[in-house]
């Protein structure tokens, strides 16, 4: 297995800056992990242990994208957070991000990507401009 080192951070575009990005992660190091890295590259952060802090998160910030880890504890998941995001009046363009394969993952209008977490997190990262404009428009 060979080392491809990590590709280099862009700062998101001027009318994006700025913009909160909700992240759901039931573990710390993740949660701290995608924290540093949105705040550095100029987003507000808002943090969620699981889905109740969540939404309570979304009511309270209304952020213009969340980055939701798929297996949150019971007794949501990452896609029954995104239900209930929308049930409250809260749709939030959402990008599930996971230790586990994504792939074949099921539709939903508010999902605009799945990413694995071994994938390099400016991939991830490279998503969210699109994702807050979706919102906007």
């Amino acid at each position: 297995m060979s080392f491809e080192p990590p590709k280099p951070l862009s700062p998101p575009p001027r009318e994006v800056a700025g913009a909160c990005v909700l992240v759901v992660d039931d573990e710390q190091v993740w949660r701290l992990i995608l924290e540093t890295d949105l705040r550095m590259l100029g987003y507000r952060v808002a943090v969620a242990r699981d889905a109740q802090e969540a939404l309570a998160l979304a009511r309270r910030e209304r952020p213009r994208v969340a980055i939701v880890d798929l297996m949150l504890p019971e007794p949501l998941d990452g896609w029954a957070l995104v239900e209930e995001l929308r049930a409250q009046g809260t749709p939030t363009p959402v990008i599930l991000y996971s230790a586990y394969p994504v792939a074949g993952q099921r539709q939903d209008p508010d999902v605009v990507g799945c990413m694995s977490k071994v994938t390099d997190r400016a991939e991830l990262y490279a998503l969210l401009p699109s994702a807050i404009r979706r919102l906007a428009s």
